[in-house]
């Protein structure tokens, strides 16, 4: 296991261990009168390639991954040389996009602000000798997840500095008696065009036998607890597209080209569609 999902889990441990007794309890009252899941439902998510995921696209643990731009936010754009066209107060639209003036809209959400600076510098080289300017975010965003699928309240919430998976779903009131907790999915965006998927067994974490799997929310991530499992990566697209609101902020960029990825304990691999 990577150093980071070290540092994760026995951070993720110490905030989710308040909640664990209290949920195992609520899982298991709900769970009663369900028939066992087969034997694949007990393997354990192979921890090397959950390290993986969880660094590549997880928040830093140390606050030190540079941010990405979000729908809400509100940006400033700062020229060096051409201060009568700084911007400040700049929204980040629900559809993920912002209106510059000169250069029309440009996709913000999804992209570091770093990413945007050079999108715009591309841009304003058409009408500017020197268009050197800095994207600087004023305002973030209030931070969402979204708990989906089996879960006695479904929906949004909103959190402060850290958020773990069994936390959110806690929040939600726990899972339903036709909950497969054991094939849980939590749902991530990656930039604006990669969907990224990963089955983790909560019924595992609950029991104290993979606490470190208790993994740490990113803005906008979805935790899904569904009827059934998850099995292929198209069944996990359709899955994504059956489940996608228009409301869930921070989801309306999603394109028709997605690439979809997605990681189950039975394969051992990341699968991807496109």
């Amino acid at each position: 296991m990577s150093g980071r999902l070290h540092y994760t889990a026995a951070g993720a441990a110490r905030c989710a261990m308040c909640v664990l007794a209290v949920f195992a309890a609520m899982f298991a009252a709900c769970s009663s009168g369900v028939p066992a899941d087969s034997g694949a439902a007990h393997e354990m998510y192979p921890r090397q390639e959950l390290g993986d995921f969880a660094q590549e696209t997880g928040e830093a643990p140390t606050g030190t991954q540079e941010y990405l731009i979000g729908v809400g936010d509100v940006l400033d754009i700062i020229f060096v040389y051409h201060s009568n066209l700084n911007t400040r107060g700049v929204p980040v639209r629900h559809d993920g996009r912002i209106s510059v003036p000169y250069v029309g809209d440009a996709v913000a959400a999804g992209r570091t602000p770093m990413e945007l600076d050079s999108v715009l510098t591309v841009r304003f080289a058409e009408i500017l000798r020197e268009p050197t300017l800095s994207v600087i975010v004023k305002e973030e965003a209030e931070r969402l997840v979204y708990v989906l699928g089996e879960v006695s309240k479904p929906g949004g919430y909103p959190y402060k500095d850290r958020i773990t998976l069994v936390q959110s779903i806690a929040a939600a009131g726990g899972t339903l008696k036709s909950a497969k907790a054991a094939h849980t999915v939590l749902i991530r965006r990656e930039g604006l065009t990669k969907i990224v998927g990963i089955e983790v067994d909560v019924k595992s974490i609950l029991k104290g036998e993979s606490i470190q799997n208790d993994l740490l929310l990113r803005k906008y991530d979805i935790v899904y607890v569904p009827k059934s499992a998850i099995y292929t990566v198209a069944d996990f697209a359709r899955q994504v597209d059956a489940i996608m609101d228009p409301l869930l902020t921070g989801w309306q960029i999603r394109t028709l080209e997605a690439n979809y990825e997605y990681f189950t304990s039975r394969r051992g691999q990341t699968v991807e569609l496109e």
